[in-house]
């Protein structure tokens, strides 16, 4: 099973890109989302727990299920923050996560969390970790994405070469002849 992390700060486009990357997959993916589970905008160590505790129990799951690919997205950081225990219950899993962290800077996070309108009851809170983005390159191993002038259907098609560079033919599509027709 292939694990991958998609990390960064609010605004940075984990969402979309998890959502957009998994219709990429030729074999069964699920995409979960870390990021309701630290909501209000505090987290500490039992929230994070918490958050391993939930990813632990859901993976095998979708293994079960036939998953191949799980994609994990939310603001998953080091330092005492979310990466330690999150990674601690995929590698008990079995699994090497493979971590990609989004960066966009401040001043481009701001804009884009003013303008998403999906959740404008959280507007103050995300704006207040727009901070976070300069913490993305401490994560361990993660392969960094600027996104600052790129749109989602790009950053999906960094993230896709790259997996398909170390996954090889018939993960993703464009890889093998029975390629789906993209609409």
């Amino acid at each position: 099973m292939r694990v991958l992390v998609i990390t960064g700060a609010p605004g940075a486009g984990k969402t979309q890109v998890a959502q957009r990357l998994a219709a990429c997959f030729l074999v069964p993916v699920a995409v979960l989302d870390c990021d309701p589970f630290v909501h209000p905008w505090e987290s500490g160590e039992p929230l994070h727990r918490l958050m391993a505790a939930e990813l632990a129990a859901r993976i095998p799951a979708y293994a079960e299920w036939g998953a191949r690919v799980i994609v994990v997205h939310g603001v998953i950081l080091a330092g005492g923050r979310t990466y330690e225990p999150v990674m601690a219950a995929l590698w008990s899993l079995g699994t090497t996560p493979v971590v990609y962290g989004l960066r966009a800077g401040p001043e481009v996070l701001a804009d884009r969390i003013r303008q998403d309108q999906a959740a404008p009851h959280l507007v103050d809170g995300r704006l207040a970790l727009t901070h976070l983005d300069e913490d993305v390159p401490e994560v361990p191993g993660a392969r960094l994405i600027d996104t600052a002038h790129r749109d989602a259907e790009a950053v999906v098609a960094e993230i896709a070469r790259q997996e398909s560079a170390d996954l090889g033919p018939g993960w993703l599509l464009g890889q093998t002849p029975r390629e789906k027709p993209r609409p």
